[in-house]
């Protein structure tokens, strides 16, 4: 049975989507000019939304409110609700469909959303990727998303569902495979040219991008799979500015991290890692080999489902103690099944990539999600970190911390 915070998340999706009369994915590839929404031919204003932004009130008692329902699914619901009540008017949105490819290669249609400020020439497009979601109807193309306020700022804002959402929910999702989720971003970045073209949107080939959690190791991700592409003499993109905040970009080191310690902050991310990264390499776990009660018999409906937000599946899990939620095999580094899942963790990790592009990465000290020693080894293992600036310093929980960082990439462009 779906819980109340579910169903208000549904709810406040299909609402949104039928104000804005796009209860239909748009096809970008090949563009499907018919669905398009019409789009204003000039900016109606929003000044005093875009003031409102620049300074710190708004942002402040966003984190209040957040905090004082203690980041619940119902107070980012609210929040959401009144982020668009303020912006919807200064931009359009609608859920997109276009074809990308899964961890295997093949061919895969996919889903995400667009939002474009009615003003028609661009500052630039950002590629917003998404923090950890369990629920089909969190995914980028069936809500509303705190990255919409980029829009006030002159940029058009992409956002993949990746693999497992959205159009894909019958996937499962490839948790922490950077590569699919990066392929779906720039998948949808190359359908942009098309759309924008049809509209008349004047823009640079420069693009921002950002991300939180799970969504800041994606950000990662894409700025690598894009410096790696500008060696290919039909991409030309190229990248502005990087901004990644708390992802783990180690997810090995946080196994290890999480194994000594007995404890996962996210106890959702366990199931998800395991289930996700065996489809992606045809690994065929079994769940009796990872998952204890009641986890093992639930997994159908917690998880594959789609059914249930992560905060909901931490409280069916019951307990953040690992060793109260996996077999003592999955748990013991020594056994080939847990080596297994450790060297495929280390094949998703992007600490001691080159990065080239300016980038900004924050992560609050008091992070008890996702462990602070993601961003001090790549601080660590960064072959060159003249044009990277890193804000590591107190800024609250994980998720308190994701305001302080939104606040700083929307000022900051």
């Amino acid at each position: 049975m779906k819980r109340k915070s579910t169903i208000l998340i549904c709810a406040f999706a299909l609402c949104t989507m039928m104000a804005l009369r796009a209860q239909d994915y748009v096809m970008l590839s090949p563009l499907d000019t018919a669905a398009l929404p019409a789009i204003p031919n000039k900016d109606c204003g929003g000044d005093m939304v875009r003031s409102a932004l620049n300074g710190d009130v708004m942002w402040q008692n966003t984190k209040k409110q957040l905090q004082r329902q203690h980041f619940s699914d119902e107070s980012v619901y609210k929040v959401m609700k009144k982020l668009y009540r303020f912006t919807h008017k200064h931009y359009v949105t609608f859920p997109v469909a276009y074809w990308s490819t899964d961890p295997q290669g093949d061919s895969l249609l996919v889903s995400g959303r667009v939002y474009l400020p009615k003003r028609r020439f661009l500052n630039g497009i950002v590629i917003a990727n998404h923090y950890t979601i369990c629920s089909d109807a969190e995914a980028p193309s069936n809500t509303i998303s705190m990255e919409s306020v980029l829009t006030m700022k002159g940029y058009a804002v992409i956002m993949p569902d990746y693999v497992g959402y959205g159009l894909s929910r019958d996937e499962v999702h490839p948790y922490l495979h950077w590569r699919s989720a990066a392929q779906t971003a720039v998948d949808l970045l190359n359908c942009m040219p098309n759309l924008l073209a049809y509209y008349g949107y004047t823009y640079p080939t420069d693009v921002v991008i950002s991300g939180y959690s799970q969504g800041g190791a994606v950000a990662l991700g894409v700025a690598r799979m894009l410096e790696e592409l500008q060696h290919d003499s039909e991409t030309n993109w190229t990248i502005r500015k990087l901004y990644a905040g708390a992802g783990p970009y180690d997810p090995a080191a946080t196994y290890l991290y999480s194994l000594e310690r007995d404890t996962m902050g996210i106890p959702a991310a366990i199931p998800l890692i395991i289930m996700g990264l065996s489809d992606a390499y045809n690994l065929e776990f079994e769940l009796e080999d990872f998952f204890l009660e009641p986890l093992l018999s639930h997994y159908d409906d917690w998880v594959l489902s789609k059914e249930y937000t992560v905060g909901e599946i931490n409280h069916l899990m019951g307990s953040t103690v690992m060793s109260e939620l996996m077999t003592s095999k999955a748990l013991d580094i020594a056994d080939p099944l847990a080596e297994m899942l450790y060297d495929v963790l280390l094949w998703n990790s992007n600490v001691g990539y080159d990065l080239q592009c300016p980038s900004y990465f924050l992560h609050s000290v008091d992070d008890e999600v996702v462990p602070l020693l993601n961003s001090e080894n790549l601080i660590t293992e960064m072959p060159n970190d003249s044009h990277i600036s890193y804000d590591i310093d107190h800024y609250g929980s994980h998720m308190a911390a994701s305001v302080p960082f939104m606040q700083h990439v929307y000022q900051d462009l």
